[in-house]
């Protein structure tokens, strides 16, 4: 990485560039038409040049999309990039043919041509769509966005705001980087980048007041960076994780998130008149600030709002954990790891062969390296189904199941008292965790580490539901 950039922007701040959250319409349907295309975005503020990017509709995050509970949503990708795309959903339990994984639910959107996503999201709550084409580096140049489906009855905030938080790799002159899928990226924890921003801003500004409640929507866009995030004095509460919304809790600790991972928080912003308080990043060893909240010297109200925060509880259909289908899955692979031998192609061989067609993970001693591979799990719509997920790797995985949430039921043996529902869960090094859910989507989805650089070294697999 090029850290000489990181610390030359180290003691700069840039003015805010939020996406403030806006009331959808009452049509049953909204349509939006996105051209995934080149920009220039000026991620570093105006002492760098812009850095060119790929983005839905050239900008970084791409165009808000965002309706409320059962709105269909009519969006109509262009294709105007030299090379093929998709575009994946991410957390939406929606039809599979509309899913965006090119090869596997569709063909991909050639250059010229478009494609249209037509769905009825089931569920309120903040997700965000990507490429998902040589998503490790169309994601890594920027084709992402948010998506939010607004619930009936949200909590009473003064503002709803979404971040899309992402870290960079950038040259000297604020180019990106094209080393995409390196070696040691695949290897060792995936694209990690040396400039992290608050929608497509480094080191942005908030300007918030005091008394004001915020509802905080933190969406990672990175391909591989986790986030553990701290917001000094402020206390926040949890109220949805990946969507869903969760009994809430309030804490002073970090909040993590790892990669692809989403967590809404209610902030009440009790800091002084005109001081400023900074947004902490401590995951990985060296600490960085990522925002901070700048207070206008005038406060908004004298004391916090009272009104519950408690959002509506999921519909998700609840897994019947007694008659489900047991399945063991154990991770394996990458640097330092003890992966031997695996399955390539149906055929076994050792690590140093797998290597040298770039694979270096594995599930169940499989490599997961193409889309008509034999289901890892194949079951019948309405089963239950539970996973015992062992992480034998000396890196975190955030292993995201397409078009389905599962409830996550114990972690290293110990079961929670509060299980709630995940698409992204982050499994650190050397855990095992318990997840269920109902297999009530039928078509074949995509089971994978969504640290995009490890999917691609043969983390994936497929569920197959009939």
């Amino acid at each position: 990485m090029r850290r000489r950039l990181f610390l030359q922007l180290s003691g700069m701040s840039i003015c805010s560039g939020l996406i403030a959250g806006v009331n959808a319409d009452t049509t049953s349907t909204k349509s939006f038409s996105i051209t995934t295309k080149k920009g220039e975005v000026n991620l570093v503020g105006p002492d760098f040049p812009a850095t060119k990017v790929w983005g839905f509709n050239g900008q970084v995050p791409g165009t808000p999309i965002r309706v409320s509970l059962g709105e269909t949503i009519n969006a109509e990708i262009h294709n105007a990039l030299e090379v093929p795309t998709a575009v994946h959903w991410h957390g939406i339990r929606l039809p599979n043919a509309m899913d965006g994984v090119a090869g596997l639910t569709q063909p991909p959107i050639n250059p010229g041509n478009s494609f249209l996503y037509q769905f009825t999201p089931p569920d309120s709550g903040t997700y965000w769509y990507h490429s998902h084409v040589n998503a490790y580096e169309q994601i890594g140049r920027g084709l992402y966005g948010p998506l939010i489906i607004d619930e009936a009855d949200p909590p009473v905030v003064d503002r709803d705001l979404i971040w899309m938080i992402d870290d960079w790799r950038l040259l000297d002159n604020a180019s990106i980087s094209d080393d995409f899928g390196s070696g040691h990226d695949r290897s060792h924890a995936g694209r990690i980048g040396n400039v992290p921003t608050v929608n497509g801003r480094f080191r942005d500004i908030v300007k918030v007041r005091t008394g004001e409640r915020i509802r905080l929507r933190l969406i990672n866009a990175s391909n591989a960076r986790n986030f553990s995030l701290s917001f000094g004095d402020l206390n926040a509460s949890v109220i949805a994780i990946d969507g869903q919304a969760i009994k809430p809790y309030t804490t002073n600790k970090p909040i993590t998130i790892g990669a692809a991972g989403r967590v809404d928080l209610i902030l009440d912003m009790t800091g002084e008149p005109g001081s400023i308080a900074p947004v902490v990043d401590s995951f990985y060893r060296e600490s960085f600030h990522l925002t901070k909240f700048v207070y206008d010297k005038v406060p908004l109200r004298e004391s916090s709002l009272t009104d519950s925060i408690a959002l509506a509880p999921s519909t998700i259909p609840e897994p019947e954990i007694s008659n489900a289908k047991n399945y063991d899955i154990t991770i394996a692979g990458g640097a330092m790891g003890g992966l031997r031998r695996a399955q390539l192609d149906g055929e076994w061989m050792g690590l140093r062969e797998i290597a040298q067609q770039g694979y270096v993970w594995a599930i169940n001693d499989v490599v997961g390296n193409k889309l008509d591979m034999p289901p890892l799990i194949d079951t019948k719509v309405g089963n239950s189904v539970r996973l015992t997920i062992r992480n034998e790797t000396a890196f975190p995985h955030p292993m995201h199941l397409h078009g389905h949430h599962m409830k996550l039921l114990s972690i290293d043996g110990n079961a929670l008292s509060e299980q709630n529902w995940v698409d992204s869960p982050l499994v650190m090094p050397n855990q095992t965790v318990e997840l269920a859910f109902v297999a009530d989507n039928p078509g074949n989805w995509l089971f994978h580490c969504h640290a995009l650089e490890h999917h691609a070294a043969g983390l994936g697999a497929l569920v197959r539901i009939t």
